[in-house]
Parts: structure tokens; C-alpha cells; sequence
């Protein structure tokens, strides 16, 4: 069989589920006694919620996450840029991280790219664990960690 002339690029809904079952049967199989999959298996991976600052009922800032490997995946940190001297940044990250000890979650993870925020990760205490160049061409991609409940 020359597998290699059947590899085909495609978004079908169809092909992703048979991949999406593949991995969460192999999981469970390996490893039926561990709560996590069992967790995943019921919600999914990633339930999108949000933190948010409000000032007179506007959003002036905010972090979209989910849960993902008993982790809190940060996919978005935004702060209205009028509002960027009030520490609001990392009141949200201070909300992130009370919600990761009570949901006991191990810890946050998040990238940030060149030109966002790494300086303001690095002063919230995370761990930088991989620099990647040319992501996209022209750009690093600093991806970082924080643990909390480890």
C-alpha cells in the first residue's frame, strides 16, 4: 500500500471525528482510570469562558480561555488601551488564577507574540518554555507557563 499518494488535505467534519475518537479511545484504553479523560469525554476540550472588567457596564477588558488538560488555556488577553495604566491586566490574571485553585487546575498556559506582552508575563510570574522564531515569518512566538496547583 503507498500510503503517501492517499495523504490528502481537507476540513471534513467527517475525517476530523474519526481523528478526534481515534485519540479518546487510545487514551481511555491507556489510561481508563484517569478522571481527565473521562472529563473530556463528557465536555469536550474547549468550552471558551471568559474573565472580564467592566467599568460602567462596559467591557474595557478581558481573557478568553478554556480548560484544557486540567490547565486553563489563555487564548486572549486584551485591555482597551485607554485603561492599559490601571493594572487591569493583572487584576484579570489575578481572577485567572484564583479560578485555577479553586477548580484546582494545575496551572495557566498562554502565548504571546513579539510585539504583545512578554514583559508583562515575565512580571505575572510566568516560566518562558519555548521561543519560537518565524511565527508567522518575521514574528516570535514566546509561550509560557504558570503553575499554580502543582
Amino acid at each position: 500500500m503507498n500510503v503517501e499518494q492517499n495523504i490528502i488535505i481537507s476540513n471534513n467534519k467527517e475525517y476530523e471525528e474519526i481523528i478526534r475518537k481515534g485519540i479518546k479511545d487510545f487514551n481511555n484504553k491507556n489510561h481508563p482510570e484517569h478522571p481527565i479523560f473521562q472529563i473530556y469525554r463528557e465536555k469536550g476540550y474547549n468550552d471558551s469562558f471568559g474573565f472580564y472588567a467592566l467599568l460602567d457596564n462596559q467591557v474595557i477588558g478581558g481573557i478568553i480561555a478554556h480548560k484544557k488538560m486540567q490547565w486553563l488555556d489563555i487564548d486572549i488577553l486584551y485591555v482597551n488601551p485607554n485603561f492599559r495604566e490601571n493594572k487591569i491586566g493583572s487584576h484579570l490574571v489575578n481572577k485567572a488564577t484564583e479560578y485555577c485553585k479553586q477548580e484546582d487546575l494545575v496551572g495557566i498556559h498562554l502565548y504571546t507574540l513579539d510585539f504583545q506582552a512578554k514583559g508583562f508575563y515575565e512580571k505575572q510570574g510566568f516560566k518562558l518554555i519555548a521561543e519560537i522564531e518565524n511565527w508567522p515569518k518575521g514574528i516570535t512566538r514566546y509561550e509560557f507557563i504558570k503553575y499554580i496547583n502543582n
